[in-house]
């Protein structure tokens, strides 16, 4: 199974777009528990975003 590819930032909650939540199930992360994903890039209201989305160790590993 792999990773299933990050959702569009604007389908996000704002937990899930501060690392706060899974980007896939919203399931609640700590640094102990956050899988990183990687810097991600896009555009929002017209400017370039940086942002770092994070999984739950059941979403975020691949195997």
């Amino acid at each position: 199974m792999s990773t299933p590819p990050v959702p569009k930032l604007g389908t996000l909650t704002e937990d899930q777009t501060r690392g706060a939540a899974c980007v896939h199930c919203g399931a609640p992360l700590d640094s102990a528990t956050a899988v990183d994903l990687g810097e991600r890039r896009t555009r929002r209201a017209g400017a370039p975003v940086r942002w770092f989305p994070r999984a739950c160790a059941g979403c975020g590993t691949a195997s």
